[in-house]
Formats: C-alpha cells, structure tokens, sequence
C-alpha cells in the first residue's frame, strides 16, 4: 500500500495528525470540508433564468444562422447575375412551342398533383389525431 492510500485510511478512521507531515495535514483539511454540506442557496427562479438564457442564445443563434443564409443567397443572386451578364447567355424557350398544342393537359394535369397533395394532407392529418 503505498503512504498516499495510508494517509487518506487514517485520516478517514479519525486520526488526528500533530506532526509536521504536510500531506497528513493536506489530507486532514480536505476531509473536513467534504464532510461539511455545502452552503448552496439559490433563488427560486434560479431554473426560469437558466431556460430564459437558453432561450435567448437559441434565438440569437437562429436570427445568425438565417443572417448567413441571406447573405450566401443574395452573393448567389449576384455571382449569377454577373455571369450571365460575362458570358452573354441567351435563355431559348423554343421547347415550349412543342408543348403548346397539349396546354390543357399540362394545366389539368399540375391541378390534379396539387388536388391530391391537399387531399393527401387532410387525410393523414385525420390518421395522425386518431
């Protein structure tokens, strides 16, 4: 057993140290203060500012997030602006005359897809309540 583990057994059973051992009486006070129950008296709305704080650095760290979120958008907007405007792109539509004759399927079609989302929406919202 190394001098260490004797010191803390001896001072844990009660024995009290007058010498000049430095560690026994190292041992001897630190003991003491852990037997001691901490003084702790915190305010009754301790935990209401602790989920306030919480609160608020969530806050600022959305509002900072969605800051850079605008700022990478609009260099987006700008660098593609700029190469368009470096490259002299031409934007051709000609693939819609192709499409033209059949306008109404195309329309039918997309109110359909959005009919079955809103139904598709309302039902599970049914299923999920149940």
């Amino acid at each position: 057993m190394s001098n260490d583990e004797e010191l803390q057994k001896s001072v844990e059973s009660g024995n009290k140290f007058s010498g000049d051992d430095l560690d026994a009486k190292a041992y001897q006070e630190v003991f003491t203060h852990l037997r001691k129950k901490p003084d702790t008296n915190l305010p009754g709305d301790f935990a209401d500012k602790i989920i306030a704080r919480v609160i608020e650095q969530k806050r600022r760290s959305s509002s900072r997030d969605f800051y850079w979120l605008a700022c990478g958008v609009f260099l987006l907007i700008v660098a593609m602006i700029v190469a368009v405007v470096l490259s002299g792109f031409k934007p051709g539509l000609g693939f819609l005359k192709g499409i033209s004759p059949y306008a109404g399927v195309l329309v039918f079609g997309v109110a359909f897809i959005l009919f079955l989302n809103r139904l598709e929406k309302k039902l599970l919202s049914k299923a999920e309540s149940l």
